[in-house]
């Protein structure tokens, strides 16, 4: 597993690192959340639970979501049923600080797309083609990629619909 701490997110030179392994992608996301400061945008199709589903990143997402009422977390899921079913914790997460993380399950118009990516501070991203493998790209400050990806994320989004299942009420 590699070490990405040494990269900070909007600072680091715009190199792309190649990820290859399921430790890499978590280590990836966890670092790059751990470095976001306002604005992440997720695109998962069950929120693959042996990266988003630990509980350092879980922490990460949630020490964002308090960071400041500009923060804003964006997810779209594929398979809401299954996500809950699992008991993931971000679903959990969500249903504590609705405020700042919102989930929408994709449109029926992109049930094909096979792709999963997470953009942060609209500066880094962390991008599989192949939602099956964890062979991917990395970039700490890949601001054009970046755009290219979040152009995709929000055509997604303004189709995308809230689920019954992802809202969970915390009393």
């Amino acid at each position: 597993m590699r070490d990405y701490s040494e990269y900070r997110l909007g600072e680091s030179p715009d190199e792309t690192l190649d990820v290859s392994t399921r430790d890499d992608n978590a280590e990836a996301a966890l670092e790059l959340i751990k470095q976001c400061k306002q604005k992440l945008a997720i695109i998962s199709h069950e929120l693959d639970p042996l990266v988003y589903d630990q509980a350092d990143l879980v922490e990460a997402m949630r020490q964002l979501a308090l960071k400041s009422r500009n923060v804003e977390i964006r997810i779209i899921v594929f398979e809401p049923e299954l996500i809950v079913r699992k008991g993931h914790k971000i679903v959990d997460l969500a249903g504590k600080v609705s405020s700042f993380i919102q989930m929408r399950k994709v449109a029926k118009e992109y049930k094909s797309f096979n792709e999963t990516l997470l953009v942060a501070d609209n500066s880094g991203y962390l991008y599989r083609q192949s939602t099956e493998r964890y062979k991917g790209k990395l970039n700490f400050n890949g601001r054009r990629e970046s755009k290219h990806l979040l152009e995709a994320f929000n055509k997604m989004w303004e189709t995308a619909k809230p689920d019954a299942n992802l809202r969970r009420m915390h009393i």
